[in-house]
């Protein structure tokens, strides 16, 4: 598929507000599931049952083939910062269902983030191509992924902490995440290659699938657990993070090489971080007071 950093960014940004609707929706009703259910999947069968976890999840399935189609069309690095748009807008989404205005910290963290966010994108690699990842790397670094998961989800269960629990479920997530948004690209290509029969014969569709199951059920426990604070925010700059440092490994996409560009890319992740936190921490507040 053609580079189109233009579009992809406008689908990016499409995307995001789909997951601001999606996360808002998914998060009210994971909070409801009882904490002595504690098997992730067993959090997501219990979700099964809720009609606005099951809205919130078709609005998030829109919001991915957005992502995938502006996977496609731009780079990982491009592509994976405007996605943490959602975050921002699902301030104004979690505000509106809850019937109250953001909170001066929400409002502090959303100009935070939307600054660091610019100075990220602005650094991003806009018209490289890339080239297609190795498949047999791929399919490593899935593999990996999917094993590191399976048993973080088991020491997280043990650990006496739900805060601490949350934060380890929600950076696993986000390595499952960053995966899985590599793994888009890769289902895209073999799609344009393939056509969609052909696709379905190859291995990318399942790994891809996999690796999304997993991600979103340890986000769910993570929710479950704890305040968004705790998970969130490590959470989505995991993603960012290991997609970014993938996409240059897997898909030779560019990386900034001078030190003034580091250091602006760096900070713009650590404000990120922060920004993300605080939006987190005042919803959780405001749902707890």
């Amino acid at each position: 598929m053609t580079s189109s950093p233009t579009l992809a960014a406008a689908l990016a940004l499409g995307s995001a507000l789909g997951f601001a609707f999606s996360t808002s929706f998914q998060h009210l009703a994971a909070g409801r599931v009882h904490l002595t259910v504690t098997h992730p999947l067993l959090v997501l069968l219990q979700l099964l049952r809720s009609p606005r976890w099951l809205a919130g999840s078709t609005i998030g399935l829109t919001a991915w083939f957005l992502h995938a189609i502006a996977l496609n069309l731009g780079t990982l690095s491009l592509v994976q910062p405007i996605i943490l748009l959602g975050v921002v807008l699902a301030v104004v989404v979690r505000s509106s269902l809850e019937r109250r205005l953001p909170h001066w910290n929400e409002i502090a963290g959303v100009a935070v983030t939307i600054v660091s966010l610019i100075a990220v994108v602005s650094l991003a690699d806009r018209s490289h191509e890339g080239r297609d990842a190795p498949m047999g790397w791929m399919l490593g670094v899935a593999a990996a992924g999917v094993v590191i998961a399976l048993v973080v989800t088991r020491v997280a269960n043990q650990l006496p902490r739900r805060g601490v629990a949350a934060f380890v479920l929600g950076m696993t997530a986000g390595m499952l995440f960053g995966i899985t948004a590599c793994l888009m690209k890769v289902v895209g290509s073999a799609i344009g290659d393939e056509g969609v029969p052909g696709f379905l014969g190859t291995w990318s569709p399942w790994v891809l699938l996999a690796c999304a199951l997993l991600a979103m059920s340890l986000n769910q426990r993570a929710y479950q657990l704890s305040r968004l604070s705790h998970s969130m925010p490590v959470l989505n700059v995991t993603s960012v993070l290991l997609s970014i440092l993938l996409g240059s490994l897997l898909f030779d996409e560019s990386l900034p090489t001078s030190p003034a560009a580091l250091a602006i890319q760096a900070l713009g992740l650590v404000g990120i971080a922060w920004g993300l936190y605080r939006i987190a921490d005042a919803g959780s507040r405001v749902r707890v007071s």
